[in-house]
């Protein structure tokens, strides 16, 4: 499964939680679709609130072995 993840200028990055995608490019195409991004900015902001600037979105998955996949 692919998953939604936020990193911070200061904090610790973070999974959007109850967002998940069986296809990277399902992925990818919600997190680069505008519609989406007032539910980005409420996810990002219940979790790291509004002083932590965010410093990037990818979508990634865990693979075998622990290591991470990611698109931009």
């Amino acid at each position: 499964m692919w998953i939604i993840l936020v990193t911070l200028s200061m904090g610790d990055p973070f999974v959007i939680p109850y967002k998940t995608f069986e296809h990277e490019d399902a992925c990818v195409e919600y997190v680069n679709n505008s519609n989406n991004a007032d539910t980005l900015a409420i996810e990002v902001i219940a979790i790291a609130g509004f002083n932590d600037p965010v410093t990037g979105i990818v979508c990634t998955i865990k693979g075998v072995g622990n290591e991470i996949r990611s698109s931009y």
